[in-house]
């Protein structure tokens, strides 16, 4: 009589355990967390995404400045502006926009270099390149050069030499 109450007894909790559990196909998806509401400031852009200003120059140097005032059959006086750049891979290309000139009696001269990113295969390495520009000179002469990319400044060119 024992075995046979304990055998009722496990039929019967196999039973009662069989209700508690739901069947395999019978889950349910746990319960997501509700959203959070996203406060003004998250709306804002994170600062690593790259600004379109943003330039691929790592370091420059050498800066110099000179007007060519030589004489010859159809010789304008012309600016030249030449330094050193170091990109992140070589193939780099780049271009100029001259920017606004100032008030004063003898301008500044203020040029944006903009590197353009090479769209071949290029070297995976830190590329050092030579920027030159040449332009018309805007009057007289100039007090300074500004170099800037991206919004910071590169480099500032006081002394600028003259050839005759």
């Amino acid at each position: 009589m024992t075995s046979l109450r304990l055998l009722a007894l496990a039929a019967a909790s196999g039973i009662i355990l069989a209700a508690c559990t739901p069947a395999a196909d019978q889950t349910t998806p746990a319960a997501e967390p509700p959203p959070v509401p996203a406060a003004e400031d998250d709306l804002a852009v994170a600062p690593e995404a790259a600004p379109a200003a943003d330039c691929a120059v790592l370091d420059s140097r050498d800066w110099e400045a000179w007007i060519d005032r030589m004489p010859g059959p159809d010789a304008s006086p012309t600016v030249h502006v030449i330094g050193k750049v170091d990109v992140r891979s070589g193939g780099y290309t780049f271009t100029w926009n001259v920017g606004p000139m100032d008030r004063s009696m003898t301008p500044a001269l203020n040029l944006e270099l903009i590197p353009v990113a090479p769209t071949e295969p290029a070297t995976m390495a830190i590329a050092t390149e030579e920027v030159h520009y040449t332009g018309p000179l805007a009057g007289s002469s100039y007090s300074r050069v500004t170099i800037t990319c991206g919004g910071q400044t590169l480099g500032e060119i006081a002394e600028i030499t003259e050839a005759h």
